[in-house]
């Protein structure tokens, strides 16, 4: 009986953990999400759902105040920081958005994501170098991304560093072969590797 006891707290407490460790998103209206957040204020998921539901509603504002809500609760919170900078783009701040994103990778070097997110904001705020090294970061974690290689050309390729552009239009051409781009990107390659003889 007191293995039993003991058994069922352990699955409550990892229950528990499961709660803090995930964001459990829930497709539901922004109603609905606020309800859940008005019954338990302290749970950093039910910020994060509302948030969520916000940015899906087009309430960015809104959005970045229940993200930070969560963040605040659970500071490690990375999808909360990633989903904060989303809708910090959304409502024009790249500069803030980056400082977002950096929180995310920060909480988690390996979220892949959220430095290719990174690496979009700094593409547009113009700053190529942090751009190439924050997708090179997402590149290195999953280099299955073709859309990432091809940002990551088009960066070098803005620097007329055709060395390090030829390989990443390839990369992309590579787990793309069909993309609608495909055929002027095989043209360009062709163009830099001429280039560079």
């Amino acid at each position: 009986m007191a293995r039993v006891r003991y058994w069922i707290g352990f699955a409550a407490v990892l229950s528990m953990a499961a709660l803090f460790m995930t964001p459990t998103v829930q497709a539901q209206s922004v109603e609905e999400a606020q309800t859940k957040v008005e019954a338990m204020p302290d749970d950093p998921p039910r910020h994060y759902n509302l948030g969520f539901a916000l940015f899906k509603a087009g309430q960015f504002k809104e959005a970045i105040v229940s993200f930070k809500k969560a963040a605040e609760l659970k500071p490690d919170y990375k999808e909360a920081y990633y989903n904060m900078g989303l809708s910090q783009q959304k409502l024009g701040s790249n500069a803030t958005a980056i400082k977002s994103f950096k929180k995310a990778t920060k909480a988690d070097a390996g979220y892949a994501v959220a430095h290719a997110a990174l690496g979009g904001a700094y593409r547009k705020t113009k700053n190529t170098t942090s751009a190439i090294r924050a997708y090179k970061a997402a590149i290195k974690i999953n280099p299955k991304k073709g859309t990432w290689h091809y940002n990551l050309g088009i960066l070098y390729q803005t620097k007329e560093d055709y060395k390090n552009a030829i390989p990443a239009y390839e990369a992309y051409l590579k787990l793309s072969p069909r993309a609608r781009n495909a055929k002027s990107i095989r043209d360009i390659v062709v163009q830099m590797k001429d280039a560079i003889k």
